[in-house]
């Protein structure tokens, strides 16, 4: 990435910071503002339900005046003025609903209550506060019961009234500085988004009426329409800051680079000529590329003068590399391959000994078998003799080598060989590739007939997420420590490691003692050589 895109990226993620800032400015203050209407609603709520409770208590204090009045048998029982209440009527009544005194307005001569409703309070005592309807207006109801006296032998109730017309709701509109409406109680008409509900309920708690008083919103303008006096400042700030660091960046850091990198480029020191007079950094560094240019021309001199010196002595150095890594490959493709081959070769010929006395058939198959195995030794020693891949690659899959390796070495010994190859991946391999994952595969199974006393051998070519794919050779014999094994005297593990290496691949070790072994080979076909 240049210089010049990095700048520009910054000053980019400057200007995004900006916009950032501002819009969480922006929604702090939103957040801030919608906290205050939230409180302000609380509030709202709570001084309605304090009118409503005051409005009502006052009622209430009234009805039981009232009684204190009647059952004293005083002349004067209404000691309060209705007024002060806002009481419209006051109803006397027995415990079986009949009334005994009635002091209402006009239209209002009889409670809005049957002589049963009143009746059934003596089980069942009504709330004190509640509403009903009468004469076409809503009224409001506070009861008390009155005590057993000379006035009344028996109990009995006030009952007191007041009506909620609209003299009462324009008082509760300037209490509250809303608009207040009373809605049916079947209304289907949306609410108001800003607004409080009260249900009215009657003496038994059944919905009559839904109070719904609307506030007005005053400023709600939404999220985007919310600025503060400060946020044109800030943003000017924000935008002569960033203009100011570009400029500044182009005339004093990309431009004096621009020369630097052409004279570096072209191998020039004409473009820093007017640099060098500077005694900034800049300066400083145009004069070290000048002096660079000059020992630039006398090093590609010199190394001119070397560079024919050291072909003819790398020359030399090749071949003699390339003789050593075609004598080790041979020997470590005849140990893979022959050797491998003959030492299962020989495992066959021991079991055949012990068939020949009782199973001479089984005895001439397997003899077969071994012949076939020594022709296919003797056709490898050919092949490496000449330089060339085993031909079995070039005539059949990957699988179906490993298939047929698996099943030689199956009919020359106990244990049962089984593959699983992803074909997909086993079609990326080169043929190189393959032959060496053969040649592992033989030394392996090999060793696992060999010396682990192995019931199952199992081949697998699976994906590997991070690698590419894996190439896995198991076995459940006895195992062994790998870290014993390179003591013993062997070449197995490290003819791997030098194949693994090939591969780029690598190389894990799983085994232990009454744990069976797993070869693991990672790689990615494509990197590897």
């Amino acid at each position: 990435m240049s210089i010049k895109l990095r700048f520009t990226l910054l000053i980019g993620s400057l200007l995004l910071g900006l916009v950032c800032a501002l819009l969480i400015q922006q929604w702090l203050e939103y957040r801030e503002l919608a906290r205050n209407r939230s409180h302000l609603r609380q509030q709202q709520a709570q001084q309605l339900d304090h009118w409503l409770t005051a409005t009502a208590d006052s009622l209430g204090r009234y009805a039981a005046e009232c009684a204190a009045g009647f059952a004293g048998n005083d002349p004067a029982w209404m000691l309060t003025d209705p007024d002060d209440s806002g009481a419209a009527a006051i109803w006397i009544a027995r415990a079986d609903g009949s009334l005994i005194r009635t002091v209402a307005a006009p239209g209002l001569a009889a409670p809005p209550l049957t002589m049963e409703n009143i009746r059934t309070w003596s089980q069942l005592p009504p709330p004190e506060r509640f509403f009903a309807e009468a004469a076409g207006r809503l009224l409001e109801l506070r009861t008390h019961p009155i005590p057993p006296s000379a006035a009344l032998p028996g109990s009995g109730w006030v009952i007191a009234a007041r009506p909620w017309d609209e003299s009462q709701l324009r008082l509760l509109a300037q209490l509250t500085e809303g608009t207040v409406q009373l809605r049916q109680q079947e209304s289907a008409a949306p609410l108001p988004v800003h607004s409080q509900t009260r249900t009215l309920a009657d003496w038994q708690n059944q919905p009559l009426r839904t109070l719904v008083i609307e506030y007005p919103e005053k400023g709600d303008a939404g999220f985007w329409w919310i600025i503060s006096p400060q946020l044109p400042l800030f943003l000017a700030f924000g935008l002569l800051l960033v203009a100011a660091m570009g400029v500044s960046l182009q005339q004093w850091v990309l431009h004096p680079l621009a020369r630097i990198d052409t004279s570096l480029t072209q191998g020039d020191s004409r473009s820093i000529q007017a640099l060098r007079a500077h005694q900034d950094e800049f300066g400083r560094i145009a004069r070290l590329v000048d002096e660079t240019h000059a020992q630039q021309h006398q090093l590609r001199q010199e190394i001119a003068k070397r560079q024919r010196s050291e072909h003819a002595l790398h020359s030399s150095e090749e071949q003699l590399r390339h003789t050593l890594e075609e004598r080790i490959r041979l020997g470590r493709d005849l140990h893979d391959s022959v050797i491998q081959s003959l030492y299962a070769t020989g495992m066959g010929l021991a079991g055949v000994r012990a068939l020949l006395a009782t199973e001479q058939a089984e005895a001439v198959a397997r003899l077969g078998q071994i012949q076939a195995a020594l022709n296919a030794t003797i056709h490898d020693v050919r092949n490496f003799i000449t330089g060339l891949e085993p031909e079995v690659l070039r005539q059949q899959t990957f699988a179906q080598a490993i298939e047929n390796l698996l099943k030689q070495m199956q009919d020359l010994g106990p244990a049962r060989g089984t593959c699983s190859i992803d074909t997909a991946l086993a079609d990326r391999l080169t043929l190189t590739q393959r032959a060496n994952l053969l040649q592992i595969t033989r030394e392996a199974v090999s060793n696992a007939l060999r010396h682990s006393d192995a019931a199952r051998v199992w081949v697998t070519l699976k994906p590997d997420a991070i690698q590419g794919l894996c190439f896995e050779i198991g076995d459940d014999g006895r195992g062994f420590e790998p870290d014993l094994s390179n003591q013993s005297g062997g070449h197995g593990l490290e003819n791997l490691a030098q194949r693994a290496h090939e591969l780029g691949a690598v190389f894990t070790t799983h085994s232990g003692p009454g744990h069976g072994t797993r070869l693991q080979f990672v790689f990615n076909p494509r990197e590897s050589s």
